[in-house]
Parts: C-alpha cells; structure tokens; sequence
C-alpha cells in the first residue's frame, strides 16, 4: 500500500476518530479524515478513500435511524446538491486550492458561530428552501469537497430535533457520497491502490461508528449539538491555521 508502519497506524488513528465524531454526530467525518490523510498521501489518493469510507460508514449507521430520517427533506436536497455541484466545479477551475481551503474553514466556522447562538427554526424549511440549501451544499461540495455546513446548520437547528437531524445528516451525506463514488470510479480515480487502502481502514472506521453511535445513545440530545459546535469551531481553526 506504499504506507510506512508509522504513517498506516497514523491513517488508522484518524479513520478511527473521525468515524467515532461520525457515529455521535451524524457529520465531521470528511473534514477530519480529509485534513489528516492529505498530511500522509496526496490529497487525489485520499479523496476516493474518503468517499468509500463514508458510504460504508452512511450506510451501517443508516440501519438503526431510517425510521426517524426526514426522507422528503433528503431526497429535495440530493436533488439541489447534484443542480449546485456542477457550479462549485466551475469555482474550483477559477480559484486556487488555498483559497478554496479558507473558503471552507471559514463557512465551517461560520456554522459553529450560528449553532452557538442557540438559533433554532421556527418551522421546518419548505420545498424550495430545502432545495436551495441542497444546492449551496452542492456548490460547495464542488468546490472543496466539504458541502457539509449548510446541511448541518438545517438540521441541527429544525423544530424535528436532534435525533431526527442527526439520522437526516447521515442518509444525505450517504446518498452524496454514494454519487461521489460512482463519479470517481467512472472518472478512474478509484484504483486497486485506493481500494486495498479502503479494506485495510475499514475495519477502523467500522469500530468508531460503533463507538460513536453508542455514545450519541448515551446522552441526551442536546449534549450531540454542543460537540457538534466544538468539532466545527475545531475543525475551522485548524484549517485556518493550516493555511496560514
């Protein structure tokens, strides 16, 4: 797999945490693994790792939350995300890495900042908002491959709750990425490499989803919001201090 000892148990690690910050709160995954595996392969490498890992990690936590997933809510922001998608690929061809890179740690801590004003909906948002979230989640997926914030925001502030969001959040990113791994393999960027670095993280990120989802069925509801504002602020200032 190319990987030294030490930079394979590094990888381990942080497939590790990530899907445990993944189990608890439903999203963060991409984000941590994205920052952390760029550090130890090339960022091209990672990317269809990432989008493997996150089906598989989607789709065992899926199981036990469908029932609570607001599916009509998904699906019309699927639908945004794959209108909006196209547009942040257009942003990516005109900016450079960097600032794409600051673009997403700033709308990441943006999300934190909103979060911790306590701001919840009044009521759940309508098609065409709904839509309009898909497609800004969509463009920014293009454009960094974190499309992450807007989601986040809509529903860990809806009036449906947190268990509710967080099961929401899990099928979307799910189905997201489930179109990124076909855009991958059709694009040939999902090489035998990438697929025997996928099998040997598996096994991690299968442990830490597990963990995590025990411990968002631990706590009360509210607890998943406050280290949902912590992993974002985090997240967003290691990204801005990496850059800078």
């Amino acid at each position: 797999m190319d990987l030294s000892a030490g930079a394979l148990i590094a990888a381990l690690a942080l497939v590790f945490v990530g899907a445990a910050i993944r189990g608890f709160t439903g999203f963060g995954a991409s984000l941590i693994w994205v920052s952390g595996l760029s550090l130890l392969m090339n960022v091209d490498e990672a990317i269809p790792i990432i989008f493997c890992l996150e089906v598989v990690a989607s789709a065992h936590l899926v199981r036990a939350v469908r029932g609570q997933v607001l599916w009509s809510s998904v699906w019309r922001l699927v639908a945004g995300a794959l209108v909006g998608l196209p547009f942040g690929a257009v942003i990516l061809l005109a900016l450079d890495a960097g600032t794409m890179q600051v673009v997403v740690s700033l709308a990441v801590l943006v999300s934190a900042v909103v979060l911790a004003t306590g701001w919840q909906a009044h009521r759940a948002l309508g098609s065409v908002e709904t839509f309009c979230v898909g497609l800004g989640s969509g463009a920014l997926n293009g454009a960094t491959g974190a499309g992450g914030p807007p989601v986040i925001v809509m529903f860990l502030g809806s009036p449906a709750g947190i268990s509710a969001g967080r099961a929401s959040m899990i099928a979307y990113f799910g189905v997201l990425d489930a179109v990124g791994v076909v855009v991958l393999a059709a694009a040939g960027l999902l090489d035998g490499t990438a697929l025997l670095r996928f099998m040997a993280f598996a096994p991690a990120m299968l442990v830490g989803a597990s963990l995590g989802e025990r411990g968002f069925g631990a706590v009360r509801p509210e607890r998943v919001r406050q280290v949902a504002i912590a992993t974002l602020a985090a997240l967003a200032v290691a990204g801005l201090i990496r850059r800078l």
